[in-house]
């Protein structure tokens, strides 16, 4: 049986935060595999403004040197919302009797309550969570969700393939895809922007987007 992890979004772009926290994740939990999984339309906030298949290639450049990462085009089919409960229903019966694994940050637990069924998320999967910067679970929803739901160590994953959530200690980066965008789009050459480019820090992700002129209007 093996371990399965699926991190969605938009990527749009794909930083260092979302990099090192999938690579966090995989080396934490051992994870035999984890899958990005780039967002067509997300339901819940504005529609990516680089097409669906900039962002996959920028994710496969960001994530060609670690074998361990995968590229999921599940979504990028669709021609409807992405709803996270839709495709784990697609990869619970594409993978019937693995322990899967749905990657979010804090931010979206505290707004999980809010998702779409997502009481039958947690039937066809765990959640990991990763902390953000700024958030805590903190409301009256959240509380109860971890009271019923949240599990106190990796170990505890394995028994059962669905239906824990885990709070992870991960390191935090506070790097904004919205900061990004908006500092590319200030200047017509992503290499005028050297802090800009330290916070990419994803060399071929940048060379991707001078190359394709993206973010510049």
């Amino acid at each position: 049986m093996a371990m399965l992890g699926f991190y969605g979004g938009t990527f749009d772009p794909i930083h260092q935060g979302h990099l090192q926290s999938v690579l966090y994740v995989q080396q934490y939990c051992q994870l035999d595999r984890l899958e990005l999984i780039p967002c067509h339309l997300p339901p819940h906030r504005t529609h990516p403004g680089v097409s669906s298949e900039h962002r996959a290639e920028m994710v496969r450049l960001a994530i060609a040197p670690y074998p361990q990462l995968a590229l999921n085009l599940l979504e990028l089919a669709k021609n409807s919302p992405s709803y996270t409960v839709e495709t784990m229903e697609l990869l619970r019966a594409q993978y019937p009797n693995d322990t899967l694994l749905f990657v979010i940050g804090m931010d979206s637990l505290t707004q999980f309550h809010r998702w779409f069924r997502y009481r039958d998320i947690l039937k066809l999967c765990h959640l990991l969570v990763c902390q953000r910067p700024g958030y805590q679970p903190e409301s009256i929803e959240t509380k109860a969700l971890l009271a019923e739901h949240q599990l106190a160590a990796v170990s505890d994953l394995h028994s059962n393939t669905q239906g824990g959530i885990l709070i992870l200690p991960n390191p935090m980066l506070d790097v904004s895809a919205t900061a990004i965008r908006k500092s590319l789009q200030q200047s017509a050459n992503i290499q005028s922007h050297p802090q800009q480019s330290h916070r990419l820090q994803i060399e071929a992700v940048q060379a991707y987007i001078l190359e394709h002129q993206l973010y510049q209007v």
